[in-house]
């Protein structure tokens, strides 16, 4: 444990992150500039189903962030954030010229059906910073 007391590393439990999506990852890291030091996946008010879900890069961890190790990349997680993406599992999917991570599962942790409700799509209403 760190002494915000949580233990920093984030588990299946919390988010996992399917083996496309780790390989995007890892070609996305391969071709980021140095600064980037990690993707950060963050939670953000709005989208059709109160929530929106997203990736964009991030220059260096915080005190409050949890981290997902994968060969090539790192995923950073404010807590905060984690909780809502609790039991998400994160995707990458193609189909034809389209690319995009897919975040399923991410209403689960308020007892939600995976579902939006709004636009009736599936649980990956947010966009991504790629």
């Amino acid at each position: 444990m760190t002494q915000t007391g949580y233990l920093p590393s984030i588990n299946r439990d919390e988010m996992s992150l399917t083996s496309s999506a780790q390989q995007q990852m890892a070609r996305l890291m391969a071709d980021a500039d140095s600064e980037n030091a990690a993707i950060r996946v963050f939670v953000s008010g709005g989208g059709c189903g109160g929530m929106t879900y997203g990736m964009t890069y991030a220059e260096r961890e915080t005190p409050y962030d949890k981290v997902y190790e994968g060969e090539g990349f790192r995923v950073l997680v404010d807590v905060v954030a984690l909780n809502y993406l609790r039991g998400c599992e994160v995707d990458f999917v193609q189909d034809g010229l389209n690319k995009s991570f897919v975040f399923n599962n991410v209403f689960q942790a308020v007892g939600g059906s995976g579902a939006c409700g709004g636009c009736g799509g599936s649980g990956g209403c947010g966009g991504s910073g790629f």
